[in-house]
């Protein structure tokens, strides 16, 4: 890439400072670029040096330096990458060793022979100037661009016509990722390549390197396009200290400049506006259908018909048949920092979610409640509703877990009633078949008319039955247990999971056969119940859920 706001050393010995001074070693190294001067009192001064710059200094240290120490010297600086070393030769030396000489023709490194009567400070000043005057005018180009981009902003256009616009002044094609939308801009009418294969080519870079901390700021890395090799500038697009997004150039028509990477930084920040006014729209409109749905599922009854009456400029037809699904979110997961993370965690399955419930034919809202976000179905019949609903949960928790790995959560599928009046009883069942995930069910989907006999469980006023009948079968064995340090519980809880086969109790537990034996016979005196028995069995497996559901220690 063209570092153009320096100047090439061809360009200083060219300036009025340098015209009596020559080039004797490092020819190839005429066009390195200059950024920075500096001088050498002595050869400490490679612990200070930088890349790019140019170092002044007398022949006093090759006068006095053995032979080795000079060449090492000249490594160390083609090492450290500077452009060059300018040596006030006379009156110290004649000339320098001509193996400094050979080596530095070697290295491709530039040695200028000064002249002994120009103060270093004649040179420095000069070519400071200059430097600066070529990077003032490259800003003044970037203020320029930046008033252009937000003009765009400010008459009403959008994030694809700021990447048009980059596009054309940086020469280049220019593609914009929104993570938190999932967006892929760019400007499809410039084709100097395959975009689908430009495309798949940053996808996998940005896959294989999510936890790169280097993509927090400018990056540079290259792709191949076509077996082609091109080098690729990458800038995050920086919300409230979070990473939104990229901003991605590709040098397919020319090389970037320092001019391209500039203009680009400066996009970024105006793109940041634009996915940040984009985020607040989205959070009004949330808001607006978190509290219509609020209402529709408020024991209030004037807030119920007042949302049911609202319904109609929804499009619901309160005589339809309804269903809720609950996408439970866990606000622990590692990679959310706190509350407004959490809510852009949200915000971002919101539309996701969105992006495949608006390819289906069923009307649908979409809010956030809490730490889950509700969908509301409506279906106008009944007819294979179960397997486009099965298929609807699928592609929602096979995009979450895509394109939203670092989060943990949970998909309940309530019941399906007819009419809108009935939408908090669905809502009761997904939120039911949440907590089973949460107790006894160890699967992503659940759906609560799957429950089979845990729907039972689920429903509060059976708590004290459930309670008295755990207390009457395996209260005593848990008290045993306790007081005398035994595992007849666990015991009992691996017979059911090997189907009561006691050979493989014994593997399981590594445990002897006998003693497998002993530990059935001890829990058929406890509970007074038999394993052989039917309906002792049953209640004794039934006791085991209920404790491990309402979460009972003993």
């Amino acid at each position: 890439m063209l570092k153009e706001t320096g100047i090439t050393l061809k360009e200083a010995l060219e300036m009025d400072c340098l015209k009596t001074c020559k080039l004797i070693a490092g020819f190839e190294g005429y066009n390195n670029v200059i950024y920075r001067v500096n001088i050498m009192a002595d050869s400490e001064i490679l612990d200070w040096v930088s890349e790019d710059e140019l170092l002044l200094t007398t022949a006093y240290f090759f006068k006095t330096a053995e032979i080795e120490k000079q060449l090492e010297f000249i490594r160390e600086l083609k090492r450290k990458r500077l452009a060059g070393i300018a040596i006030k030769i006379y009156p110290y030396l004649k000339r320098l060793p001509k193996e400094v000489i050979d080596l530095a023709n070697e290295l491709k490194f530039p040695i200028i022979d000064l002249d002994y009567e120009i103060p270093f400070t004649d040179i420095m000043s000069p070519i400071f100037k200059k430097i600066f005057n070529k990077q003032a005018l490259l800003l003044q180009k970037v203020e320029e661009l930046h008033k252009n981009l937000m003009n765009i902003i400010l008459r009403g256009g959008d994030a694809k016509d700021i990447v048009i616009t980059l596009s054309r002044i940086v020469g280049n094609p220019i593609l914009v990722k929104n993570y938190h939308f999932d967006d892929l801009i760019y400007d499809d009418e410039f084709f100097p390549f395959d975009y689908d294969e430009f495309i798949m080519n940053v996808e996998k870079f940005l896959n294989n390197n999510m936890y790169n901390q280097n993509l927090s700021k400018t990056y540079s890395f290259k792709i191949k396009i076509k077996d082609k090799t091109h080098d690729v500038i990458m800038v995050p697009i920086v919300v409230r200290n979070n990473i939104f997004g990229h901003v991605v150039a590709v040098a397919s028509e020319k090389s970037i400049t320092s001019f391209d990477i500039a203009s680009i930084e400066r996009a970024s920040t105006i793109m940041a506006v634009e996915f940040l006014k984009r985020i607040s729209v989205q959070d009004v409109e949330n808001r607006y259908t978190a509290e219509f749905f609020e209402d529709l599922i408020s024991l209030d009854k004037i807030r119920k018909e007042k949302a049911i009456e609202r319904a109609k400029f929804y499009k619901f037809d309160y005589k339809a048949f309804y269903n809720i699904i609950n996408i439970y979110f866990d606000n622990k997961t590692p990679s959310i920092g706190d509350e407004y993370d959490f809510n852009q965690y949200k915000n971002k399955g919101i539309h996701l979610i969105n992006q495949i419930c608006k390819n289906q034919e069923s009307k649908y809202l979409i809010t956030s409640k809490g730490k889950s976000i509700i969908i509301m179905f409506m279906w106008k019949e009944q007819k294979n509703l179960k397997k486009e609903l099965d298929k609807i949960v699928e592609d929602i928790d096979k995009s979450i877990n895509e394109k939203m790995g670092f989060t943990k959560y949970s998909i309940g599928i309530g019941r399906v009633y007819k009419g809108i009046e009935n939408v908090y009883k669905s809502l009761k069942d997904a939120d039911k078949a949440i907590e089973a995930r949460k107790t006894y069910i160890n699967e992503t989907i659940i759906d609560f008319d799957n429950l089979g006999i845990y729907k039972i469980f689920c429903h509060d006023n059976l708590r004290d039955e459930l309670l008295k009948f755990y207390k009457s079968t395996l209260f005593p064995l848990c008290q045993y247990d306790a007081k005398r340090d035994t595992e007849l519980v666990k015991t009992l809880e691996v017979y059911f999971e090997t189907n009561g086969n006691l050979k493989k109790m014994s593997e399981h537990l590594y445990t002897h056969y006998n003693t497998i034996l002993y530990r059935i016979n001890r829990i058929h005196e406890i509970t007074n119940m038999n394993l052989d028995d039917e309906h002792d069995r049953f209640n004794l497996e039934t006791a085991l859920k209920i404790k491990r559901i309402m979460g009972i220690e003993i």
